[in-house]
């Protein structure tokens, strides 16, 4: 048995069998139980009735009528009858249960109903006048239990038949929405698993299973994985495209410097090719580091270790090296900081990511202005700030800023030697220290590109 929805099912239908038939059963079984002393009064009378018509056999016809009157009834309702008279003899042709006789004889001293000891058979005793006047002595036994086809014709007849039938096909109509209603999401999400596995990645179930139980939060999280590794397959297929396209520039001028010196005079050093072969190839040598430096980020996977250092005297450093980078361009690069901030984190990442963000403002401020690095904090937060006199970007870029391979046409182009990865590079460090990163147009011109660090408590 292989199906879920069958197993659950069949179990639920079961309990209900085997709960409704017991029951049945032991209501059936205390219907047959022998009345107690409470109900002596209805007793008496029963037994009264009993022993009337019995007397009334054995006036007008004998023993013989009599002993066929307690056959009728040990055959219809399997309980044993005993008539005796007055002196207590037993007025019957066949062998007497001693039993019987003890309670003939019980009722005979007493004179009143006799109910039979604790743990013993069902029966009653009792005194029973005639028409005559005449006085017998009335015993009746119940069986110790009820006749297997008195408990099958029970069963099939009345309350006991067609109603327990009815009340067993709405219980396995209940059982069955039951068991549909707990296997349908799982059949959904196996099939939601399996176009998943044959390539279809926008596949999702989550608005298919209502509710808020397990297995509609299992549907949600379904989705929610399905749309990280979407998500990721989109960003690698988008990665290599970048890569191979990046990568076709500079092999390419490559080949037609190559072609150049093949081409001149071999007399003549051909300076001005191996200069360019030379160019292309530490690009190309960089670009290929901040790839696997993207990569190792991306996936999480950086052993860089966490550790206590002053991140004020890290960006100090980072500001002369960049004041040296900046005369180039008559630019100079300030920088604001509390005395001293102790961070946990991880010094060769936030080293990397500072020294992208302060790069790409000194490589696109204007000339001769100002780049500005500031750093506070909060009891919570620390905030860096990096500000530069540019002509900012277009503000449907700022959210694009930090994609690996995104430049700005207007300024940010491949003739000003960037390969696009260093914001990039940023930003997946700054996400392995649990902080944010954003870009902001000033209204004074210039981009700000602001990096919010969590303190840990």
């Amino acid at each position: 048995m292989r199906s879920l929805f069958l197993k659950i099912f069949l179990y639920f239908l079961l309990i209900l069998i085997l709960v409704s038939s017991a029951v049945v059963v032991l209501t059936y079984f205390r219907d047959q139980e022998f009345p107690p002393l409470a109900h002596q009064d209805f007793a008496q009378k029963a037994v009264a009735e009993y022993g009337r018509k019995a007397i009334r056999a054995f006036e007008d016809d004998g023993m013989g009528e009599v002993d066929k009157l307690a056959e009728r009834l040990l055959v219809k309702s399997g309980i044993h009858f005993l008539l005796s008279d007055s002196n207590g003899q037993p007025l019957t042709n066949h062998r007497v249960p001693r039993r019987m006789q003890h309670m003939i004889q019980r009722t005979l001293q007493t004179g009143e109903v006799v109910f039979p000891m604790a743990g013993s058979r069902n029966g009653l005793a009792s005194a029973v006048q005639s028409p005559s006047g005449q006085t017998y002595f009335v015993a009746i036994s119940l069986p110790d239990r009820p006749p297997s086809r008195d408990l099958v014709k029970g069963i099939t007849h009345g309350f006991l038949g067609w109603r327990l039938l009815l009340l067993l096909a709405i219980t396995a109509v209940v059982c069955y929405f039951l068991a549909r209603s707990l296997t349908s999401p799982i059949s959904r999400l196996r099939q939601a698993t399996r176009k998943f596995a044959a390539g279809d990645l926008s596949v999702r179930i989550g608005h298919q299973v209502k509710g808020k139980n397990e297995l509609a939060e299992l549907a949600h999280d379904f989705d929610e994985m399905a749309g990280k590794i979407e998500a990721s397959v989109e960003t690698q297929k988008n990665l290599l495209r970048d890569i191979s396209h990046e990568l076709r520039s500079p092999l390419t001028r490559l080949g037609i410097a190559l072609e150049m010196a093949r081409q001149q005079d071999h007399s003549a050093l051909p300076s001005k090719s191996l200069d360019r072969i030379e160019l292309e190839a530490e690009r190309m040598n960089t670009m290929i580091g901040q790839l696997l430096n993207l990569t190792r980020l991306e996936s999480s996977t950086s052993a860089e270790p966490f550790q206590e250092f002053d991140l004020r005297g890290l960006l100090a450093d980072l500001v002369a090296d960049a004041n040296y980078e900046a005369e180039t361009r008559q630019c100079t690069v300030t920088y604001k900081a509390p005395e001293v901030i102790v961070y946990f984190g991880s010094y060769n990442l936030l080293a990397q990511a500072l020294e992208n963000v302060i790069r790409n403002a000194i490589k696109y401020t204007a000339d001769n202005s100002t780049v500005s690095v500031d750093l506070s904090r909060t009891t919570e937060q620390l905030t860096i700030q990096v500000t530069d006199q540019g002509t900012g970007v277009p503000d449907a870029a700022l959210v694009k800023l930090f994609e690996p391979f995104y430049r700005v046409a207007a300024a940010r182009d491949r003739q000003s030697g960037g390969t696009g990865i260093g914001l990039a590079i940023a930003e997946r460090a700054v996400k392995l220290h649990s902080g944010t990163i954003s870009a902001t147009n000033l209204p004074t011109g210039g981009l700000l590109i602001e990096i919010i660090l969590p303190i840990a408590s």
